[in-house]
């Protein structure tokens, strides 16, 4: 492969209006041009009628993850996990060096039994019918009538695509959903037709610990299916520090099914302090509704597993009740209003004590959530070999250990100049960070403010370490409630080793008052605005060219 950077050189002025932002995510999208403000928020499922070939099957994925139901020694366990929470906030103090006090779960849940559901004036919401076999997008899909024949699929999931053995579930198949979605979004939202989809380019977002194949799936999807002009990918965690006007930051993003930790500097994603672990604010959310029920939650037939509108409401009282402030004491009282199509609108009185508080520390205590295994987190891995990049990383180390023999010297430089000074670009990763994995203490999962601690401290640097806990930035909207940051930082407090940072540690959040959903969105969009963003643009021919090969010196990480 010759160097295709000695070729490319945009003469053109790029119009940030015709760049297209792509940040896709388990439960939401968010789409927009790179001269908006703030992107458009939409569901990222798609409906499609159900196919004659499926038989009678319907796939139904959630959008809130189960609660270990049948398992007793889980049960057991999360309420061991509760009973510790409660009784650790008991004998917790307010701000003014009060006692905090709770009202007992028993006089709680004798009032919300005895709450009554009130009928309001509000005609019930409809349910539709798409008519004509018609595929359906975004927030629609929650109201399709259940009598018609669809399958409901979100294409990621995790972090990573749903690929699955469920009707639907094949890479070809989620990349069709992709597609579909993305285009439906772009025509209607961003008023841009298919046709005019070769005179955009866009920046697609992908996670910090990203799959190869299906990193170049996606690629090929945008250049090749769908036709745009050019793309440049960005992982996550470092659009966030652009969007937060950050050097360098320990980035915690928290999302809906997912939350992921690395340590940023310069534009560089440290490759061995990435980890990803399976839970986020869906989590919450199923929490949060278990210790409902434990409290005589009126509203009984509620089930966000089988019923959109019940998973949405109980998303919506997570973010009006959930918070982590000590001051808060006793109980809340609130309104619950149930809206479900063709029945009527109902509302119940709540009272909620400090389950409120105990629902967000799953995050720091995930048997809390029911998570008790070791199978809750994701680290990179070695790179796998594709067919198609001879040069890649297992090829590099192999002749970086035999690269003094004479008979390799001729190949060791040939691969010196495809690869554009590729092994200088992998030392970053070995150099920066101490051993390739993560130390995740066997059978227990990790609780967040310990995987931080743990991802800054495989940084070689003292001084590089302290810049880090001086610099953790919280993204997303999973970590969104009153005192949360605050109570982030003491945990951290407890577990890093004071002789790095010095004792200064700083949780940012809302950076040039951003909403903490839209900062690594925001980052991308700052990217395209950047003229040595110009160097990075791969267009459809040089894809088609080259493949992920082009990636060793477009992308801005190590691939």
């Amino acid at each position: 492969m010759p160097n295709v950077s000695e070729n490319h050189h945009e003469t053109e002025k790029i119009s940030l209006s015709s760049v297209i932002i792509i940040h896709p995510g388990s439960l939401n999208l968010r789409i927009g041009r790179a001269v908006d403000p703030i992107p458009h928020t939409v569901i990222h499922g798609i409906a499609r009628p159900v196919s004659k070939f499926c038989g009678s099957y319907k796939r139904y994925d959630q959008i809130l993850t189960a609660l270990p139901n049948k398992n007793s020694d889980i049960w057991a366990t999360m309420e061991d996990s509760r009973l510790q929470a409660s009784h650790m906030l008991q004998s917790s103090l307010q701000s003014n060096g009060d006692r905090r006090y709770a009202t007992p779960p028993q006089q709680i849940a004798a009032y919300n039994r005895k709450s009554k559901p009130q009928l309001l004036e509000i005609p019930p919401q409809q349910f539709i019918d798409p008519g004509g076999n018609k595929t359906v997008f975004g927030e629609e899909i929650f109201r399709i009538n259940p009598c018609l024949q669809y399958n409901i699929s979100f294409p990621i999931v995790n972090g990573e695509l749903n690929i699955n053995d469920k009707i639907g579930g094949s890479l070809t198949a989620v990349l069709s959903d992709l597609e579909a979605i993305w285009t439906h979004f772009i025509n209607n939202l961003l008023n841009i037709p298919t046709t005019e989809f070769k005179n955009y380019r866009v920046i697609l977002i992908i996670p910090d610990i990203f799959n190869r194949v299906h990193v170049r799936e996606m690629m090929s999807l945008i250049l090749n299916t769908m036709k745009f002009k050019a793309c440049i990918l960005i992982q996550d965690h470092v659009a966030a520090t652009f969007g937060a006007g950050l050097g360098y930051a320990c980035v915690v993003d928290v999302g809906h099914r997912k939350t992921s930790v690395s340590c940023i500097e310069d534009g560089i994603s440290q490759r061995n302090t990435r980890i990803r672990l399976r839970y986020g604010g869906a989590n919450i959310t199923q929490t949060f509704h278990w210790l409902l029920k434990k409290c005589g939650f009126p509203y009984t037939v509620c089930d966000p597993l089988k019923n959109y509108y019940d998973a949405t409401l109980l998303q919506q009282l997570k973010e009006d009740f959930c918070h982590l402030n000590l001051d808060k004491c006793g109980c809340m009282e609130r309104s619950v209003i149930v809206k479900k199509p063709t029945e009527p609108v109902t509302q119940y009185t709540i009272q909620v004590g400090d389950e409120a508080m105990i629902a967000v520390l799953g995050v720091f205590n995930p048997t809390l959530m029911g998570i008790t295994d070791n199978n809750h987190y994701v680290i990179q891995e070695g790179s796998k070999s594709l067919p198609e990049d001879p040069y890649d990383e297992e090829f590099l180390r192999e002749t970086s250990r035999r690269g003094t023999g004479r008979e390799l010297e001729t190949e060791t430089q040939a691969e010196n100049s495809i690869t554009h000074n590729t092994e200088e670009e992998i030392c970053v990763d070995q150099i920066e960070t101490a051993g390739n994995y993560f130390d995740i203490e066997t059978g227990r999962p990790q609780s967040l403010d310990k995987v931080i601690v743990q991802s800054i401290e495989r940084l070689n640097s003292d001084d590089i370490k302290r810049k880090m806990y001086s610099s953790i930035l919280v993204v997303g909207g999973g970590l969104k409630f009153e005192g949360a940051c605050a109570w982030l930082k003491s945990k951290i407090s407890l577990n890093a080793q004071q002789v790095y940072y010095g004792g200064h540690i700083e949780i940012i959040n809302s950076p040039k008052d951003l909403d903490p959903l839209i900062v690594t969105w925001k980052g991308a969009s700052i990217l395209g605005g950047l003229e040595s963003s110009n160097e990075l643009w791969i267009t459809g021919k040089e894809w088609s060219s080259w493949s992920i090969r082009i990636l060793k010196e477009r992308a801005m990480f190590n691939w």
